[in-house]
């Protein structure tokens, strides 16, 4: 009878730093979000909307060209929209946030933490040289760096193109743009990145974890802007825009727009929404590590 030894082995691999362990966890957080089929859905598809965009900004720019300069300002909105290259780009990260970086958030970040509670991981995190701190820091880095690269990715392929086959006197101005836009993207990647994985932390349950950041990323947004209508409808010509400092995609549209020196005559300034959102994003930061701090772990 073979006699086989199931004793304990020392492990002769190599060792990395406590230092090294933010890299490690945000490289598994990278491959982790991959296993998403919905951030894969988001990967093959966020660059499809450049197309049009690309499109649209060529068909503007000819209608606008064949038609006398004072008949332009009867050409409908759409043409005035895609003719203004800094309000094309300022709209397609509109899209980009509503339809590809929350399949991102929804699919990786909203579950993240929930995900290591449900299979009990905290035990094996937090026994070794992972500090909740750096526990998060990887997570965090990880979703951030996808969102960052669906969002920045569209931007860039977009003022590439309008660069490439549009006027070459107005080529340098297109590629400025790349700037507001390499800015917005790293504002939109810290903001969502934070705000989904502290949601994860509210519950062991995944299910729980992506409806609550669901909720908290349309209901207010839809609250702010029925109240927002209503008020403008009854008679209030400026509205009442102030609800919009409760919705992350609202207050990220105010400084878009400002980034983009896009003028917008609501009450809201962009410093109102900018103040906002490093309230939200620190407290949400400082939510999650309570609750990170707050698990049970037998060393």
């Amino acid at each position: 009878m073979t006699i086989r030894d199931l004793g304990y082995r020392p492990y002769d691999g190599p060792r990395l730093p406590p230092s090294n362990a933010v890299w490690v966890l945000f490289r598994y957080g990278l491959g982790r979000a991959w296993a998403s089929w919905l951030v894969k859905l988001a990967a093959f598809t966020a660059w499809l909307p450049v197309i049009g965009f690309v499109i649209g900004s060529w068909a503007a720019n000819s209608a606008m060209e064949a038609v006398p300069p004072e008949a332009r300002d009867q050409l409908p909105p759409i043409v005035h929209l895609f003719a203004d290259e800094s309000r094309a780009l300022s709209s397609l990260f509109g899209l980009e946030t509503w339809f590809f970086v929350s399949l991102v958030t929804v699919g990786a970040g909203a579950g993240a933490i929930a995900h290591d509670r449900t299979h009990r991981a905290f035990q094996f995190y937090f026994a070794k040289p992972v500090t909740p701190e750096t526990y998060l820091a990887g997570r965090v880095s990880a979703i951030a760096t996808w969102v960052f690269a669906i969002a920045f990715v569209p931007a860039f392929l977009y003022c590439v193109a309008l660069a490439a086959f549009g006027p070459r006197e107005e080529a340098l101005d297109t590629v400025a743009l790349l700037l507001p836009a390499l800015v917005f993207s790293l504002l939109l990647a810290i903001v969502m990145s934070i705000a989904s994985v502290a949601v994860s932390s509210l519950s062991a349950s995944r299910a729980l974890t992506i409806s609550t950041w669901l909720t908290v990323f349309v209901v207010p947004h839809v609250i702010a802007g029925v109240v927002d209508v209503v008020s403008r409808a009854s008679g209030r010509e400026e509205g009442f825009p102030w609800l919009y400092l409760g919705s992350f995609t609202a207050m990220l549209g105010t400084v878009r727009d400002a980034l983009f020196k896009i003028d917008d005559p609501s009450a809201l300034e962009w410093f109102h929404a900018a103040g906002a959102l490093a309230v939200m994003v620190v407290g949400l930061g400082a939510l999650a590590l309570h609750r990170l701090r707050a698990q049970e772990v037998i060393t």
